[in-house]
């Protein structure tokens, strides 16, 4: 597959960026104007405060700028983060059709886990993030991040991965704050077009993949796709106390697939098919100075997600997912005397976010190939080996709305007892409400059988009965019959849960050392217990001039429960028992009465507990040389965790007993001021990571089994008996990860250029080797490594500014990720070895004023 760039295109994109040295010197501190006769005006500069901990990390709009990936979301401005780590599939060659933010996990914890802000507002989806299954009969995908948002919206993000205050609460992993900022001019605005698309990327595939590539019928292997990206913003101060910022973003991608598998064609349906993914988000913030102190602002958004996708190797099989939603976001900052003199800050937001699924159709039929059921293509020789399947699985609405008040008080410092005391307190109330509905009667028929009639008592059978000699049938065979079926009906439920949590905080200043005393407090109705999780940290200045601080920490981070654990057996009360019916007397017989099924009591609720991680950490900053040098272990344990657990035979529980171990290591440099060379700026960032952890389950629907032993039983791995529960996870658990960035403008030339560097250490799988030991009266069983080789990548984004026509510019940008083609492992799925992608460019066009 082609390339946009030959090689020697790329090497003199790459001297742009390390031959910066030719131009003629100049000292900037943003962009500037190169036209000598127009009046200078200086350019705007964001000033950001120092981060208070080496668990923080704030990335600005220069920084948003270099790390932006192909797809414009907020996770792919973390690959910088030493602390993140990113899901396996992100990166899988065969996939890239997709628009989905990344997973991500923080500090070893669940990729569900974190907690995502913007502008103060909860992006959090809590139906059932786990749920990721597009063709999932009763239950459409959903994801940990409710919205979509496009990284061009934001002028910082900030990162907490350790060490975090009280004012944040509900979250395990980290806290990911994005934030979009009031304008400083008069007027200003962009409009662009990006595309990137299969042609422009090199595939890198196993031998398995490569061969069925071309005739594809599942979006697990995408041969083709096309992606634009639409973007046009404005924003202005409206008058001297009033701004507004305003933006639209429409996100598409196209993935042309064969309807039927092994590239055989089918008699009588479509042969070619296009799923289709697209994400919109029409997004307006005004912020309103009031009086001295005194500031408001609001914000709308509007960021649905949709995807077109089909069933393959069956017809009338189109469905269309719907994620995403609504948010308003109110907020107010004024002082207060209050015990002294106080800052108050209040915000108020609602949102609303789907995951829902709208069928073609709510009948499912599994057929074998006849002449009058002729569109299905020949697999193999069984009884199944020629089917012709149609129908859908029917229309479900699943649906969060949630409003929720913050208050936070911080009082100004004031001297005790020979120390300076500055007190945080603050008050959070939210209700979430949960809806489920399946709006159709969904009906599944299987089990093809021979007949010579479709006759019934009273009627004939035109729906579930065909008179045409299946493909196997002998030739005195008239026809088939589907003689089983399972109903899903239509209904719903609804669920609700009311939060509430409060926070107190003290940071206390003697000498050159800080003690960070807090305490938060949270309980919602779907635990039956409120939480107090402590967050201690100190703080030592040890010079006295902020140029090497030592830090440790002890917290508790408490998470929250999800509505997935409370709708399993509502969802499954919908279903009946399986049917079938017979021939009798010469006829078929009509389905007696559909009967309830009953598994929906095998999912039971356990202690319900509130899941909690439990952190210690030690971190050392230290500004030496000109650059800021930073180091940090983390320890975490995870309790409490819930996942399904098989108790005994028909008896789930959703229950407390998973359980996960983290030990992270980070270093991290950047320097203080840009490397000034020639007439160029470069900003240098360095990360790296050491990490370890163990994990008894993947994600909370995984299933823990009394039944096979998985909670007592012991395996041997690595020269040492441990239990299965313990074993190292198996995702989000790449053992090293180096990183460097490097940020260089050329303001005389109207160019930037950023080179991500990555090194990632091999990915390590457990296998049997199908040996056993004898261990403390029982068979453990023997598990080795299964290595795959280390990552390394390269990505450059080249952002050029074209000479200035009339009030604006336009401007190019170029992104190449994995520059050098390398041909990097992912991981060992079932099967086969995966890839990462190979070189990708994509292309954005725009016009900036």
């Amino acid at each position: 597959m082609s390339s946009i760039l030959t090689v020697r295109q790329s090497v003199l994109a790459i001297s742009l960026a390390f031959g910066a040295s030719a131009v003629t010197p100049c000292v900037f501190a943003a962009d500037t104007d190169s036209e000598e006769s127009t009046p200078q005006v200086l350019p705007e500069v964001r000033l950001q405060a120092e981060r208070e901990s080496v668990g923080e990390q704030r990335l600005d709009k220069r920084q948003i700028e270099a790390m932006n990936g192909i797809d414009g979301n907020i996770t792919s401005l973390l690959r910088i983060n030493p602390s993140v780590q990113f899901d396996n599939k992100q990166q899988a060659s065969a996939t890239q059709g997709e628009l989905a933010p990344a997973d991500i996990s923080i500090n070893g914890a669940k990729f569900y886990d974190n907690l995502y802000q913007m502008d103060g507002m909860s992006l959090n989806n809590d139906i059932g993030p786990g749920s990721n299954n597009p063709a999932n009969l009763t239950t459409p995908p959903s994801a940990s991040q409710g919205f979509a948002v496009d990284t061009s919206l934001l002028c910082d993000v900030t990162v907490l991965d350790s060490n975090i205050g009280a004012e944040y609460g509900r979250f395990k992993g980290g806290v990911v704050n994005a934030n979009t900022c009031a304008p400083a001019r008069k007027l200003a605005g962009q409009v662009s077009v990006e595309s990137t698309r299969s042609a422009w990327m090199k595939y890198k595939l196993s031998d398995a993949q490569r061969e069925s590539a071309a005739n594809s019928a599942t979006a697990d292997l995408q041969p083709e796709f096309e992606k634009w990206t639409y973007r046009a913003a404005l924003q202005g101060k409206v008058t001297e106390n009033f701004s507004l910022i305003g933006s639209f973003i429409r996100k598409t991608s196209e993935i042309p697939l064969n309807g039927y598998g092994n590239g055989l064609q089918s008699a009588s349906d479509a042969n070619r098919k296009v799923q289709r993914r697209g994400s919109d988000n029409a997004f307006v913030r005004g912020f309103w100075s009031i009086s001295p102190g005194v500031l408001a602002d609001f914000s709308l958004m509007h960021a649905p997600s949709d995807g077109d996708y089909f069933i393959a190797n069956a017809k009338n099989s189109t469905y269309h997912l719907k994620s995403g939603g609504n948010g308003l976001n109110l907020g107010l900052t004024h002082p207060i005397a209050l015990l002294g003199n106080a800052t108050a800050e209040h915000r108020l937001s609602w949102n609303r976010m789907d995951s829902s699924r709208d069928a073609d159709a709510t009948v499912w039929k599994g057929w074998r190939y006849s002449s009058n059921k002729n569109w299905g293509v020949k697999t193999g020789t069984g009884a199944t080996g020629w089917s012709s399947n149609e129908g859908g699985y029917g229309d479900v609405d699943q649906e969060q709305e949630s409003a929720q008040y913050q208050g936070k008080l911080k009082w100004e410092s004031f001297a005790l007892l020979g120390a300076t005391h500055t007190f945080q307190a603050g008050l959070e109330l939210g209700t979430q409400h949960s809806s489920y509905q399946r709006n159709t009667t969904y009906e599944q028929y299987t089990a093809s059988v021979n007949t010579s009639t479709c006759n019934m008592v009273g009627g004939v059978d035109t729906q579930y009965c065909s008179l045409a000699t299946p493909w196997n049938a002998a030739s005195n065979v008239r026809g088939q019959y589907l003689s089983s079926r399972v109903i899903y009906y239509a209904g719903g439920y609804e669920l609700s849960n009311k939060t509430r949590g409060a926070f107190l905080q003290d940071d206390i200043r003697a000498g050159n050392v800080r003690l960070r005393l807090g305490a938060r407090y949270d309980s919602d109705d779907l635990s039956p217990k409120s939480s107090i999780a402590p967050r201690l940290s100190a703080f030592w200045d040890v010079a006295g001039k902020g140029t090497t601080q030592v830090e440790v920490g002890a917290n508790r981070y408490y998470g929250r429960n999800f509505f997935d654990f409370y709708a399993n057996s509502k969802r499954l009360a919908l279903q009946t028992k399986a049917q079938t019916r017979t021939l009798s007397g010469g006829l078929l017989k009509d389905w007696a009465a559909p009967e309830m099924a009953t598994n929906w009591t095998w999912y039971q609720l356990g202690d319900m507990k509130t899941p909690y991680t439990d952190e210690k950490m030690l971190g050392v900053s230290h500004l030496w040389g000109g650059v800021k040098w930073s180091a940090k272990r983390v320890l975490r344990e995870g309790r409490d965790e819930i996942v399904q657990h098989l108790e005994s035979a028909a008896h789930y529980y959703w229950d407390n007993i998973g359980s996960t171990d983290s030990k992270v290591w980070t270093l991290a440099a950047e320097t203080a001021r840009p490397l000034r060379w020639g007439g160029s700026s470069t900003q240098v960032q360095f990360a790296y990571d050491h990490t370890r952890t163990r994990s008894s389950h993947a994600s909370y629907d995984d299933t823990l089994s009394n039944l096979a032993g998985e909670l007592d039983d012991y395996i041997y791995y690595q020269g040492k008996f441990v239990r299965w529960i313990d074993r190292p996870a198996n995702n989000y658990n790449r053992p090293w990860t180096a990183r460097l960035l490097l940020s260089t403008d050329v303001p005389a030339y109207r160019l930037k250029v950023d080179n991500f560097f990555r090194v990632r250490g091999p990915e390590t799988g457990m296998v049997t080797t199908g040996e056993s030991l004898m261990f403390d009266g029982g068979v453990a069983t023997v598990f080795k490594d299964i290595t795959v080789g280390k990552s390394i990548s390269w990505d450059m984004r080249v952002q050029y500014a074209l000479p200035k026509t009339g009030p604006g510019e336009g401007f190019v940008n170029l992104g190449i990720e994995n520059l050098t083609n390398r041909t990097n492992p992912l991981y060992q799925s079932a099967t086969a070895l995966v890839y990462e992608k190979g070189r990708q460019f994509t292309l954005e066009l725009g016009y900036r004023f």
